[in-house]
C-alpha cells in the first residue's frame, strides 16, 4: 500500500515535469521578450540623446529580435509539442538567446 502511494506521487511529479518541459520554450521566449523590452527602453533612451547610425541599428536589432520572439510565442501557444523531446531543441536555442540577451543587457546598463 505504501509503495503504491509513493509510485502515484512520483507519477504526478513526472507528469508535472513533462508539462513543464513541453511549455518551457514558451516560458523562455516570454523571458526573452521581457529582456528585449528592457534593452529597447535603454537603446531608445540613448537614441534620443545621441542620434547616430549605431544607436539606430541597436534599436532596429532589438525590435527585430522582439518581433521574432513574439511570433515564436504565438506559434508555440497554438502548436505545443505532443512529446517533450520536440520541445528540447527550441529550448536550447531560446536558452542560449536568453543568456546572450541577459549578458548584453548587463553590459548595456553599465
Amino acid at each position: 500500500m505504501v509503495l503504491e502511494s509513493n509510485l502515484l506521487g512520483l507519477q504526478s511529479i513526472m507528469s508535472t515535469l513533462l508539462i513543464l518541459v513541453k511549455y518551457s520554450p514558451l516560458i523562455t521566449s516570454i523571458a526573452n521578450i521581457c529582456l528585449l523590452v528592457g534593452m529597447l527602453y535603454v537603446y531608445l533612451e540613448r537614441y534620443l540623446k545621441v542620434r547616430s547610425k549605431f544607436t539606430t541599428t541597436l534599436v532596429l536589432v532589438s525590435l527585430l529580435f522582439l518581433v521574432q520572439n513574439i511570433l515564436f510565442s504565438i506559434y508555440f501557444v497554438f502548436n505545443v509539442p505532443e512529446i517533450p523531446i520536440n520541445a528540447v531543441l527550441p529550448l536550447v536555442f531560446l536558452g542560449l538567446e536568453f543568456t546572450a540577451l541577459a549578458l548584453l543587457l548587463m553590459i548595456t546598463r553599465e
